[in-house]
């Protein structure tokens, strides 16, 4: 991994940049109508390499300016339906592929933010990147009584760009949407941003998870070092561990495939199920670890959303509803969570129909004891589901609803990319339960 000594964060600098891309992107787009519309070139393979050179060129200059700009790249990612299929594809890499700051630019930060250099504040300090992502970088570090660390440091002025990038970023995107949600997602982008810019914020996250699953030898979470922190650094225990596309090149049998998928499904339904309101909405690969003691890890806690206990106790109640086929409470709870909305443009009778299937297919997974994430038949159908969703424009459901869609649908991505066997009955279960407490 190459260092990178020409980081941009001045907001004149990454404006140019910015503005560069959309003019290239433009570019592309018009040079392809024309030939359209004076040869009749527009078939479909024209189209997709149309969106491949788009993707490609935006996840360069993405990738060069890191922070807002790369999250929305992450994010989108993620979001089956939203992007052309050669977006996803490319904006993938995102996760993974990020040039790190140089090491001047590193102690630096370090000597800022913690007022001393490196070999004063650590027995040992790799100023080498180890990881890099949007809007920070990791390092291994020990510490002064020997213990293995893992810092992170935030990239200069991140949280300074996050409002101009995006003013600019949805100019450069709204093309590219097949639905006109554009804003809801950036809207929600910039709120996290700025939340997971505050490494202390997280550091209490890191404090407050280890907490809620202390004594579960399944789980590995990161120790928050308060004393070797700040806004900017985050130092933590180092947790051992490969990501998903390294633990799938290793070639794992199905049974430790199916493990690993058990654990992330129960992960997420172990925080309904001890009625917690702040659950890890950030569910993508670079957030959990494989590891060779068979536990899973659990390393980052930027991204932790808090939802109203009513807001969230009527969607869990909804998802049982769905479960359970019943008609008059699944259409009260879209109503309750205002996807159902007399005010929309949109016929309200098609829509719940649309959403009751759509909602009934979804949760299929709940449907039996076991389910296999590995049935390309179920895949290539929530792909049209999700595709079909975009027709409907003028849904005005509440503000909080888009994290439960992350949650749900970022656990069901890693899961289709794991492709494990699992029991799904306790998650079930799990939800039944819940909707009696709301009902009793």
């Amino acid at each position: 991994m190459d260092a990178m000594s020409d980081f941009p964060s001045g907001k004149l600098e990454r404006g140019k940049i910015l503005a560069s891309t959309g003019l290239k992107v433009g570019t592309n787009y018009a040079r392809y109508y024309a030939k359209r519309s004076v040869r009749g070139d527009g078939g479909d393979e024209a189209r997709s390499q149309l969106n491949y050179d788009n993707a490609s060129q935006v996840f360069k200059d993405f990738t060069r300016l890191r922070g807002t700009a790369l999250k929305l790249a992450q994010s989108l990612s993620m979001d089956t339906g939203v992007l052309p299929d050669e977006f996803i594809e490319v904006m993938a890499d995102a996760q993974y592929r990020v040039p790190p700051m140089n090491r001047a630019l590193v102690r630096s930060q370090i000597r800022r933010e913690l007022k001393g250099m490196p070999e004063s504040l650590f027995r040992h300090f790799d100023d080498r990147a180890v990881a890099a992502a949007s809007i920070g970088q990791v390092h291994r570090a020990e510490s002064l009584d020997g213990q293995p660390l893992a810092v992170k440091l935030q990239y200069p002025n991140v949280r300074e760009t996050i409002s101009s990038d995006l003013t600019m970023a949805r100019t450069l995107f709204r093309p590219l949407f097949k639905g006109e949600d554009i804003d809801v997602y950036f809207t929600e982008i910039r709120d996290k941003l700025l939340e997971e810019t505050d490494y202390l914020n997280e550091g209490r996250q890191i404090e407050s998870f280890t907490g809620l699953y202390e004594g579960d030898e399944r789980i590995v979470m990161p120790q928050w070092i308060p004393e070797l922190s700040s806004e900017r650094v985050l130092s933590m225990t180092y947790v051992e561990g490969v990501h998903l596309g390294d633990f799938l090149a290793g070639n794992p049998d199905q049974e430790r495939i199916d493990h690993f998928g058990q654990l992330l499904w129960d992960f997420i339904h172990d925080q309904v199920e001890r009625r917690v309101y702040a659950f890890h909405a950030d569910i993508h690969p670079g957030n959990f670890l494989f590891r060779e003691d068979d536990r899973l890890g659990i390393i980052d806690f930027g991204c932790i959303k808090e939802f109203p206990r009513d807001f969230l106790d009527t969607c869990v109640y909804m998802l049982a509803a769905h479960v359970k086929n019943d008609a008059e409470a699944i259409r009260a709870c879209y109503h309750e969570v205002g996807v159902l909305d007399e005010r929309s443009s949109e016929p309200q009778d098609e829509l719940y129909a649309f959403l009751r299937e759509f909602g009934c297919f979804v949760l299929k997974p709940y449907m039996t004891d076991s389910f296999d994430f590995g049935d390309p038949d179920f895949r290539s159908q929530l792909n049209e589901y999700i595709r079909a969703s975009m027709q409907w424009r003028d849904i005005r459901a509440s503000k909080h609803f888009i994290f439960v869609n992350r949650l749900l649908f970022g656990l069901y991505a890693l899961l289709m990319q794991l492709k494990p066997r699992i029991n799904t009955g306790r998650g079930r279960d799990i939800l039944l339960e819940a909707s009696y407490r709301r009902a009793g």
